[in-house]
């Protein structure tokens, strides 16, 4: 059976939409991916920015507490004490800021390995399938084949039948004559 035979041009059509759909999940899968170091980019930035603002707080704070330190006479137990507290905020802030920082930054190195897991699965599957296609074509197309070949041979022999059949008709048709002649 010849490559451009309608069986044929089926299972490359259908080839080419595997290959299509591939490669639109692929796509799909690099857009995820870059997304994800967008957003990474984003929460490194983002801890920086938080950070800075702590520091630029915690600054003016403590500027605003040392000019009252300064001006104010008997209130440096008091400074002392909001100092304390307002340590323990900072710090605090700091460390919440930190903690989540740290697991965005881990839930998006997660989701990575998960999509790139899940990427290589998907290609094992994907060479399955078009192993299995390969598979189905070439015994539909040995079926086919073979289909043709036995059709082939049943006409081969129903001629053959046929011409003897004719044949015999043919001799029987002249012993009758012959017989008619004779009498």
């Amino acid at each position: 059976m010849a490559d451009d035979s309608p069986i044929s041009a089926v299972f490359e059509m259908h080839r080419q939409t595997l290959e299509g759909s591939q490669e639109v999940l692929e796509q799909s899968i690099e857009f995820q991916r870059q997304l994800n170091e967008a957003l990474a980019s984003g929460v490194e930035s983002g801890t920086d920015v938080h950070q800075r603002g702590v520091d630029v707080t915690r600054e003016a704070v403590e500027s605003y507490l040392d000019a009252i330190e300064s001006t104010v006479p008997g209130s440096e137990d008091g400074v002392a004490q909001i100092r304390e507290a307002l340590d323990e905020q900072f710090d605090a802030v700091e460390d919440a800021g930190e903690e989540a920082a740290s697991l965005a930054t881990e839930s998006l190195d997660e989701y990575d390995e998960l999509t790139e897991s899940s990427l290589e699965t998907l290609e094992e599957q994907l060479d399955l399938l078009y192993e299995t296609h390969e598979d189905i074509e070439a015994q539909t197309v040995e079926f086919l084949e073979e289909a043709e070949a036995q059709l082939e041979e049943i006409r081969d022999q129903t001629e053959s039948q046929f011409e003897e059949q004719i044949d015999r008709l043919q001799a029987q048709s002249e012993e009758l004559r012959e017989d008619i002649e004779e009498e």
